[in-house]
């Protein structure tokens, strides 16, 4: 690993490691362990998987079926190298970070996983959660916003503060933020990794919710790049009468051909072009009665 990954990982670790005293062995499944006492909270313990319980405040929404079976499968060979972080709770242990090797580790079919049991209040809970999967590259973009906006108005944390707990500048954490105004729709395509997060900022700068949908669609459909979707949303806040993305970036005797076709059939047309030679035309209708006066009117009869 590169010194300045290492410098980056020490400094958002600051909460997490001061946890862990050190690796323990791997997990040999069928071990089980008494409760830890309280002279033993802090040290490694090997307590029954079927006792841990998933942390509510988890950031993380998402889980790949593909990862955690590879994850799984390395657990068999090699065992969990670092143990779960955990806390006491009514007779129980709940998770406060190690969520994927937990659930790695029931896929891998273990009795027993490594822990060490520390005290935390709520707060603490979703910030070590947070800075884990941070660590590890682990959350999307909208997680770490849904995550980010939970510590704002649950623990009333300032973006400077939420910053200096995890190891991101103040301007980082706003501009996460922002991406909880996107729609929903285009929400899911970046949590699906479908839009990157300077599309994202481009698609900020579109004056209506339809209009962001409607160029984030065709991001993720054609592949732009980010440089065409900042030129697209340029033409589309300079010419507030285009009414979608393909047409600020169609050629102009289409457009003209458009606004033939919506004048003579009395309804919205859309030509789409899928290349020089290829393309499609597409006729929007609201009703039945509509698609039947389309209809004759194209057909002629």
């Amino acid at each position: 690993m590169s010194k300045p990954q290492d410098a980056q990982r020490k400094a958002l670790g600051k909460g997490l490691s001061a946890l862990l005293p050190g690796r323990p062995g791997a997990a040999s499944p069928g071990q089980t362990t008494a409760p830890p006492t309280e002279d033993e909270k802090g040290t490694v313990r090997h307590v029954p998987i079927d006792e841990i319980d998933p942390n509510p405040l988890q950031p993380r929404s998402v889980f790949q079926p593909e990862r955690l079976h590879e994850l799984s499968q390395s657990i068999i060979a090699n065992g969990i190298i670092q143990p779960l972080i955990v806390l006491r709770r009514d007779g129980r242990y709940q998770l406060v970070a190690g969520e994927r090797r937990w659930r790695a580790a029931r896929l891998a079919g273990l009795a027993d996983v490594p822990v060490v049991v520390q005290d935390f209040v709520d707060e603490r809970l979703l910030e070590i959660a947070l800075i884990e999967n941070i660590q590890r590259e682990d959350l999307n973009a909208i997680e770490v916003a849904h995550a980010y906006d939970r510590l704002v108005r649950e623990h009333k944390l300032s973006h400077d503060e939420i910053g200096q707990r995890t190891g991101k500048d103040r301007t980082s954490v706003t501009n996460m933020l922002r991406l909880l105004k996107l729609p929903s729709e285009v929400q899911i395509l970046l949590a699906e990794h479908r839009l990157s997060m300077g599309h994202a900022r481009a698609l900020l700068g579109l004056p209506t919710p339809e209009l962001q949908v409607q160029l984030a669609e065709k991001i993720s459909a054609e592949g732009l790049s980010v440089r065409q979707v900042e030129r697209l949303v340029q033409k589309m806040v300079e010419n507030r009468e285009v009414k979608s993305p393909e047409e600020a970036a169609q050629d102009p005797n289409v457009r003209a051909a458009v606004e033939e076709l919506e004048r003579a059939l009395g309804t919205r047309v859309r030509i789409v072009e899928k290349g020089p030679q290829r393309g499609r035309i597409e006729i929007e209708y609201y009703s039945q009665d509509e698609l039947h006066r389309l209809y004759s009117q194209i057909v002629g009869n």
